[in-house]
This record gives structure tokens, sequence and C-alpha cells, in this order.
């Protein structure tokens, strides 16, 4: 008796599917929406651009400063708040089969957490490709560097004081002289190639850290052995700061070509933090754009009074992923004012919503975020773009620009205060607007 009662107890298995409509379809009212959704994207990713573009603008430059931070916490915020937990509660449904709310219900933060560990390998994959780009360059100044050093240790002794003495031969121009003057300086002389004359410097102003005072008599003498080698290394080192003195003029090539040997290590280093920037952009864009999509066909289905507050909810989830977006994609410094990248990755951005209500307004009589397909679909989507906002958010954005070395020059005082400020209005926004979308 007790085991019928039992069985008779026992609940029935959950159905997918959220049933009848609740009130009847309005297509021109989800047409205005959807305008209405492509207007709100497009401009607030694009107003970041358009105020660094055209800097006339009665805009004041702290709304950059203040939008790039407030961004990053808006990130964080659409990460934790709307897209995890709503992965969690899509792939553990009662509807869907055991395995995903009974056997394995971790499913999301196991997406989420692949998802962030294959960013990492293509970010490190991309950034040793750089490295040894950067690397091979270097290396070709550090052999031009040791060529001057063999130069230098073959061409001469370093200067002492109270003496004549010569110094070391620069690129194969004669050895340089160095006098003793009546007020007690250093007077350097070398014979200018074109024949025009000599060319004379003052030794101790141009490279005299490089110069060796020697008081005692005694260490003198113990330092002999050591006198070459030192000077030498002292005036390789001194080598780019007295050459423009010490030699006679170059041709444009010449010194454009000496110019290019010295820097490319710099300009290298340039070019990755740019690569850098730009690649932060893309992965933010993709971490949004990636559930996009799905949030516009959950509001072309929707009806009644849930069209309604999804709509308004989305319009702010939508502004202020834009600004964050946007001010983002203004800082990189490497897209010029003619480039079209920044406005098609804006466009990008204000179009992926829409897209996904013009999905749902043809299918809004087939698709239903709430079956199987559209619980796996929807959750499985949230997961990954979760995992690529929030190593986004909080190495990329939120580490780098608060923890880095760089940042505690950047930012400091006042400065850092209301860019923390900042960080958490846009966090406590999202997170409002994350309790309706």
């Amino acid at each position: 008796m007790s085991r019928a009662s039992s069985t008779e107890a026992a609940p029935a298995p959950a159905t997918c599917g959220s049933g009848e409509r609740k009130g009847a379809y309005n297509t021109p009212l989800h047409v205005i929406a959807l305008l209405l959704i492509l207007v709100l994207s497009t401009l607030a990713c694009s107003f970041p651009i358009i105020v660094r573009r055209l800097p006339r603008l009665p805009v004041p430059h702290r709304f950059l400063f203040l939008s790039r931070h407030f961004g990053t916490g808006v990130l964080i915020a659409t990460a934790f708040v709307h897209l995890l937990p709503t992965a969690f509660v899509s792939l553990t449904d009662p509807c869907l089969p055991p395995f995903w709310n009974k056997g394995y219900p971790a499913m999301a933060g196991l997406i989420a957490m692949t998802s962030v560990l294959v960013v990492v390998g293509i970010e490190m994959f991309f950034a040793s490709r750089g490295a040894g780009h950067m690397h091979a360059h270097a290396g070709d100044h550090e052999m031009s560097q040791q060529r001057s050093e063999d130069v230098g240790r073959h061409g001469g002794s370093v200067a002492r004081k109270g003496g004549l003495h010569a110094g070391p031969g620069i690129n194969g121009t004669a050895a340089t002289t160095t006098t003793r003057t009546s007020d007690g300086g250093v007077r350097g002389h070398v014979p200018n190639g074109d024949g025009g004359g000599s060319v004379y410097y003052d030794v101790e102003e141009e490279a005299g850290r490089y110069v060796i005072d020697d008081d005692d008599e005694e260490e003198e003498e113990e330092e002999e052995e050591d006198a070459d080698h030192i000077g030498a290394t002292a005036m390789r080192r001194g080598a780019e700061e007295t050459e423009s003195l010490m030699l006679p003029p170059r041709s444009p090539a010449a010194s454009s070509h000496h110019h290019d040997d010295v820097r490319l290590p710099d300009h290298d280093a340039g070019d990755q933090q740019e690569k850098k920037l730009l690649l932060q952009c893309l992965l933010l864009e993709a971490g949004i754009l990636f559930h996009s999509v799905f949030i516009g066909m959950a509001l072309s289905v929707a009806t009644g009074t849930s069209f309604i507050v999804l709509l308004v909810a989305i319009s702010f989830h939508q502004t202020f992923e834009g600004l964050a977006l946007g001010s983002r994609i203004a800082g990189i410094p490497s897209l010029r004012p003619t480039s079209l990248k920044p406005w098609l990755m804006a466009l990008a951005y204000g179009t992926t919503t829409p897209i996904g209500q013009a999905i749902g307004l043809l299918v809004h009589n087939l698709y239903d975020p709430a079956s199987q397909m559209g619980l796996l679909t929807v959750g499985i989507t949230n997961a990954v773009s979760s995992g690529l906002l929030l190593f986004a958010g909080l190495v990329e954005l939120l580490a780098e620009d608060f923890l880095s070395d760089k940042s505690y020059v950047v930012l400091r005082g006042r400065k850092r205060l209301e860019a923390c400020a900042a960080v958490a209005a846009g966090g406590l926004l999202m997170a409002l607007v994350g309790a309706w979308a």
C-alpha cells in the first residue's frame, strides 16, 4: 500500500516549452523595437570614437577617461550578473535530460573555464610570435653594439686626467686625442673626414661620466689591467651621445639607417602594445556579439508586459556595453583617423542584436527559448561569452589598468580614485539592469 502511494506521489517530469503565448504578437511594435536598438547600440559604440576623431566637439576629455573605466565595470558585471547565472539556469532546467541538471550541473562553469583557457592559449600564441619578431631585431641591434665595442677596444684606451691619450676610433675615423686645458677641463679633437679642418668638443661635458678619475696613484697601478676594458665599454656606451659631435655630417640615407638600427626594438615594442590593444577590443567584441544575437531573438519572441520590461532593460544594456566597447576602440592609437576599422567594429556591435531581433521576427512562431534546443543554445552561448568577458574584463582591463607597473605611474591620487569610482558605478548599474535582462 505504501509502495503504491509513493509511486502515485512521484512528480511528473517537467516539459519544455513556453506553452501558449500570452498576448497577441504585435509585429509593428517589434519592428520599432528593432530600429530603436539599432540606433541606440550604434550611437553608443560610435560616440567615443566620434569624440576622439573630432576633438573640437564640446565634450570634456575626462568623458573618455571615465567612460573607459565605467565600461570595465559594465563588462565585468555583464559576465558575473547577466551571462554566467543565465547559463547555469538554462543548462540546469528540469526539462533537460538528467545529465544536465543532475549528472553534471556544473557544466556552465566548465564551459566558461574552457573558453578562458582557450583565449589564454590564443594570446600566448600571438604574443610568442610577436616576441620572436622583436627579439630578432634586438639581436641585430646587439650585434651592431658588439661591433662598436670591438672597434673601441682596439682603437684606444680610456681618457685619464693629466695627459694626452688616444681615444677610440669610431666607424673607421681617425683616433680622437684629448688634452688638459688651462682651466682644468678636457678638450677632445678629431680631424674632419671631409678635409674641412677639425672638430673640438668638451669631453667632460659630453662623456664625462665615462672618464676615470684616479686620485690615488697606488689604486691606479692596481686598476691598470682593467682600464682598457672599462674604457672600451664606457666609450661604447657614450658613443651614441658624442657621435654627432665627433663625426662629420652624414648623408640623410646613412643617418636614417643608423636611426633605424638603434630604434627598432622600441618601435617593435610599440607595435606589440598596439596589437595587444587591438586584440583586447576584438576579444571584447567577440564576447559581446556571441550572445547578442540570442538577446535579440529573445526580445523578438516576447509579448505583453514581459516584452516592454525586456525592451527597456536591453536598451540600457546595449547603451552601457556600447560605451564600454567604443571607449576601448577609441583608445587604440594605431587606428588612423582615415581608417574604417573602428567604424566597422562599431557597426558590427550595433547591428548584431538587431540581426537577432530580425531572426526572431521571422521565426517567432517556431523559436521557443524555453524549448530544449533553445535552453541548450542560450546556456552554452552565454557560458562561452561569460568566460570571454571574465578574462577580458578582469585580466586585460581591470588588472592592466589598476595593477600593472604602468598604472601606478598613469593613475595616481585623485585620478585613480575617479577611475575606481567609475568602475564601481558601471558594475552597479549593469548589475541593476541584469535583474531584468
